[in-house]
């Protein structure tokens, strides 16, 4: 990554942290904040009962065009509704 690079962390380590809306996403996409969303792999933590970033995700794999260059990659540019 590039030094002074734009980056936000969704969900924080384990993807459980961060307590995140599809709204509060939209949002960020509609005003340009966010265009790209990289969706991690593996299994991660068990469950906690903390949702974590889980709906957002969902909705990025739902309306997010996925970019052929990276895997888990997913452009939301004009997404935001």
């Amino acid at each position: 990554m590039r030094s002074g690079a734009d980056v936000v962390g969704i969900g924080g380590f384990s993807g459980r942290e961060s307590q995140v809306t599809i709204a509060w996403l939209a949002d960020a996409v509609e005003s340009g904040r966010i265009r790209y969303v990289l969706m991690s792999g593996g299994t991660g933590l068990p469950n906690d009962g903390r949702t974590g970033a889980d709906a957002v995700m969902a909705a990025v794999q739902a309306v997010g065009k996925p970019v052929s260059s990276a895997s888990g990659l997913y452009d939301l540019q004009g997404l935001a509704a």
